[in-house]
């Protein structure tokens, strides 16, 4: 039973790419990223749109002194998370606050999701550290275990960070939570990587950096904004309640039913990842009214029926090899 919630769920998300090397202490990237907020609501406004969320690079205001991590780390209550918070208030916007937090005598490379009044709606503790030269773990950082996803009025929001990128578990695990939009903050976004787990899980990707590039992706893989200098800043319109359908999906539609929805169904074909994408306008009829509607499959279900036929066909799952561990 899928968790999301129907009607149309217009968002409007700012990205941005800034350096760290630029501002001359911790307290001036702070203040950097909070005039980055500022500038975005602005951008939106100019737009004729408001904006929902900002998505804040990795732990953009801090630094590692003698590479020790307990020196930047901060709790809930620090400095960062309390003025990204009272900036998302100011806004009614929701916002990510990234930040080397200590808890329990840990350190975690973490991310706060503040909603519009400023209140803490979850943490996500990175789960794949780089391993660094000295054969630590970011200098002391501490593995997160969970992968949460966060119920907000925007919609089901999961979070990764930097290198959690060259893992598959976290972004699975947002997918089988029926996550919708990933916020990933990171150092280099991976535009190839970042457009593949796009279009692997069917979820929007929202990336701001450290180092350019930062962009926007949507479900079926395609850049919906790219900033490509540091300190550039832009922000994208989506809708968050929308299915990915592959084309075979759509073998039995017709031009002659889809007259009727004019108007009121967005079909959006997507010729390099071969998939449609589908909205609604109509609050009446959400998207999942209208696939019931018309008994049309999305993508993960016409895989997971595919599937079954093709393990009936072969008498069984596939063989698969044991693996080894690759050079």
């Amino acid at each position: 039973m899928s968790r999301r919630k129907d009607g149309p769920r217009p968002a409007v998300i700012g990205i941005w790419s800034l350096r760290q090397d630029g501002a001359a202490d911790r307290d001036d990237m702070l203040a950097r990223n909070l005039a980055m907020i500022d500038r975005m609501v602005s951008q939106a406004a100019d737009q004729g749109s408001r904006l929902d969320l900002a998505v804040l690079p990795e732990c953009s205001f801090q630094s590692v002194e003698n590479d020790r991590v307990e020196t930047a780390a901060e709790t809930l209550d620090g400095s960062i998370i309390t003025a990204v918070a009272e900036k998302a208030k100011q806004h009614s916007i929701y916002a990510t606050a990234p930040a080397l937090l200590r808890k329990d005598g840990l350190v975690y490379n973490s991310v706060a999701i503040l909603d519009r009044q400023g209140e803490l709606v979850g943490v996500y503790e990175k789960a794949f550290p780089v391993m660094m030269a000295d054969g630590s773990l970011e200098y002391g950082v501490t593995p997160g275990r969970h992968f949460p996803v966060f119920e907000t009025d925007l919609g089901r929001i999961g979070v990764q960070i930097c290198w959690d990128i060259a893992f598959d578990p976290g972004w699975q695990a947002l997918a089988d939570q029926d996550a919708e939009l990933v916020l990933f903050l990171t150092n280099p976004a991976v535009p190839t990587a970042l457009r593949g787990r796009a279009w692997r899980h069917g979820y929007y990707i929202a990336a701001s950096t450290v180092h350019p590039l930062a962009m926007a992706v949507s479900p079926t893989g395609r850049v919906l904004g790219v900033i490509s200098e540091d300190g550039g800043s832009t922000v994208v319109r989506v809708d968050l309640d929308y299915r990915v359908m592959h084309s075979n999906c759509m073998w039995e539609w017709t031009p002659q039913r889809a007259s009727k929805y004019q108007g009121r169904i967005n079909v959006e074909w997507d010729s390099d990842a071969h998939e449609y994408l589908v909205t609604s306008n109509d609050p009446d009829l959400p998207v999942r009214r209208f696939l019931d509607d018309e008994k049309l499959l999305t993508g993960r279900q016409r895989n997971a029926r595919n599937t079954r036929l093709q393990d009936e066909a072969r008498q069984g799952a596939l063989a698969m090899p044991t693996p080894v561990e690759r050079e």
